[in-house]
């Protein structure tokens, strides 16, 4: 598939820049929008790893309970693919680690401790591909590299039909990614140069049309501007418009701005950026804003003394696609840059906002809601293949979920089915 290669009539070249209309989605109006002004936050105690950070892997634990461990040291690798590691992001002591059912891990929590240094990382002489990819590898970074199909952690031996950099979040209350790239300027443009250097194939750079920043224009990318309210901004989204999911075995992978600059800051300093900006919001948070937070810090912490006195749901991620902080999941998930807490009765006295006739206007682009979550419903994986499963993951559908007057979990449905789908390898079309 060639750059470019899709021109809708929703589509429109302008120069070397291609703007793509998204006339699906909803803008929900959930409290006041966050002052986009990153303030640093507070210390956390602890850092925690979630088990469900790291899709696709099947953990094996590289240090025990009580060790102590310093930032950048592998805490567990890929039992299929053992270069696959995920570090941690403090220093200090592996406190616990928690399992569930059949003993699959939900996180690893790690005291942090003052004083001690994290790992200093090798600094290749020259960025090839394969210095690239090895950084990534041993710093951790590669677990923030997602592919379609099955949304997991990409194979470190493939290589992708193209390379997407999402630069835009339009979900509820999200922070503005430009003020955080402008921020990081100089370690963004780092990054997106190493990328340029992981894969031979288009990189594309996806942004809103209304905002912008500089990039060094030699660089090797393509850069398209999207248009419209959630889910204008997810990454299934812009591979749909630009490098659609066949069934011929392809891949593509994505990877968001924020880990970008890590990955700069890795090749700047030797050590990957163990925080995020990430917005505290919401209708019972007294002062919304954006704050700079540590790597998987506890949400109980951040939130102290922030919130309205009432009862509340706190949620990691926005209020379409995030998960309740609560019990094991009371940390910030890795790829979460949100914190958003609404009052419990919003919650229990919503109504259905969108009825089941209606659901077309919220699906993501090119999928006919009514038959593809009825495939779901029944377990039809064919079907559900064949209406499109292979460019979507959870998030896709999340819109759906919050939707439908059914209050059905259409996520986990679609994960249950893109797992037997990779299971079976029915992936591509016989």
């Amino acid at each position: 598939m060639q750059s470019g290669k899709l021109c809708s009539n929703m589509d429109l070249w302008l120069g070397n820049l291609k703007r793509s209309w998204i006339k699906q989605g909803l803008d929900l109006k959930i409290g006041a929008p966050p002052d986009q002004v990153i303030a640093d936050g507070k210390p956390s105690s602890t850092a925690t790893l979630l088990g469900s950070d790291y899709p696709g892997v099947k953990p094996r634990l590289l240090v025990e309970e009580g060790a102590q461990v310093r930032a950048g040291e592998p805490i567990l690798c890929d039992r299929a693919r053992p270069r696959i590691v995920a570090t941690a992001p403090v220093s200090g002591t592996l406190t616990a680690i928690n399992r569930g059912a059949k003993r699959s891990l939900i996180s690893c929590q790690i005291t942090a401790q003052d004083g001690m240094d994290g790992i200093e990382f090798e600094f290749p002489v020259v960025l090839n591909r394969d210095a690239v990819r090895s950084m990534m590898l041993q710093s951790g970074l590669w677990t923030t590299l997602r592919k379609r199909p099955f949304g997991y952690i990409p194979d470190p031996e493939k290589n992708p039909r193209a390379l997407l950099v999402t630069a835009i979040d339009t979900q509820p209350l999200a922070p503005n990614p430009v003020v955080v790239i402008t921020e990081y300027s100089e370690e963004f443009s780092i990054g997106l140069k190493a990328l340029c250097k992981l894969v031979d194939a288009p990189l594309y750079l996806c942004q809103s049309a209304h905002q912008s920043f500089q990039i060094d224009e030699s660089l090797p990318v393509e850069r398209v501007t999207f248009e419209g309210e959630h889910p204008a901004g997810l990454p299934g989204v812009h591979i749909h418009r630009l490098c659609p999911i066949g069934f011929d075995g392809a891949e593509a992978w994505h990877i968001d701005y924020q880990n970008v600059i890590s990955l700069g800051c890795l090749i700047k300093t030797g050590k990957p950026w163990y925080q995020r900006v990430v917005s505290l919001a919401g209708t019972a948070v007294k002062n919304p804003r954006l704050l700079k937070l540590p790597l998987g810090a506890l949400i109980t912490e951040v939130t102290e003394g922030e919130l309205l006195d009432e009862p509340k749901r706190v949620i990691s991620g926005s209020v379409f696609s995030g998960h309740l902080a609560t019990g094991l999941q009371v940390s910030l998930a890795a790829l979460h840059y949100q914190i958003t807490v609404t009052p419990e009765s919003d919650y229990h006295n919503r109504s259905p906002l969108i009825a089941l006739p209606d659901l077309d206007t919220v699906s993501p682009p090119g999928i006919l809601a009514v038959p593809f979550l009825r495939a779901l419903l029944v377990g039809d994986v064919e079907q559900a293949r064949d209406l499109g499963a292979l460019e979507l993951v959870e998030e896709d559908v999340a819109l759906l979920s919050y939707t439908c007057s059914s209050g059905t979990d259409y996520g986990s449905l679609l994960r249950r089915m893109l797992d037997q789908i990779d299971r079976e390898d029915l992936s591509i079309r016989q």
